[in-house]
């Protein structure tokens, strides 16, 4: 299986990874892109054919499209409003934390669940305290792996306003 680039996230002037949306949602469709969506076109960092960058400016959201072609290159869209109703999860602070699994912004420094309306920011939720109990957790759990794995779910639950899915993110597919 080829692997996925993330999906980047510019937020109070900082750039964040994408880890997870809001349950039965997806970003990405509520853009009007320039450039068609060509289906599942991978390559080897891209399983699924693009990867999206957002944007906050002015408490409103805003993406950019980029389709990869495993045998044409990519083509980019210009900056368009997203007009997104529901939440989602970013992180920054590092680059190579993994953003596969809701629990993944534990591993950064800085991590928020945001709430847009229409495309408008109305509600921000920093993360620093499940970031904070989750390094706690490690420190304690230092020989038991999976006793840590286990616990970190339900800290990065514990903190989050919204539903997310338990089995799979949805920042890459809007299946139920």
């Amino acid at each position: 299986m080829s692997g996925q680039k993330p999906d980047y996230f510019y937020y109070n002037d900082k750039k964040c990874v994408l880890i997870d949306v809001e349950k039965g949602k997806q970003l990405i469709e509520h853009g009007s892109f320039n450039i068609p969506d060509n289906g599942l076109e991978p390559c080897s960092h891209c399983c699924r054919g693009y990867i999206a960058t957002y944007y906050v400016e002015d408490k409103h959201l805003y993406g950019i499209k980029q389709n990869y072609h495993s045998w044409e290159g990519e083509e980019i869209s210009g900056k368009v409003p997203v007009y997104f109703t529901g939440s989602c999860i970013i992180a920054c602070g590092s680059t190579d934390n993994g953003t596969d699994f809701l629990e993944s912004y534990l591993k950064y420094t800085r991590a928020y669940e945001l709430h847009f309306t229409n495309g408008k920011l109305d509600e921000e939720n920093e993360l620093a305290l499940a970031i904070k109990e989750a390094k706690k957790l490690l420190k304690i759990c230092k020989s038991n792996y999976d006793r840590y794995l286990s616990g970190s779910a339900s800290i990065a639950r514990k903190y989050l306003k919204y539903e997310y899915d338990y089995l799979r993110t949805y920042k890459w597919r809007n299946e139920e």
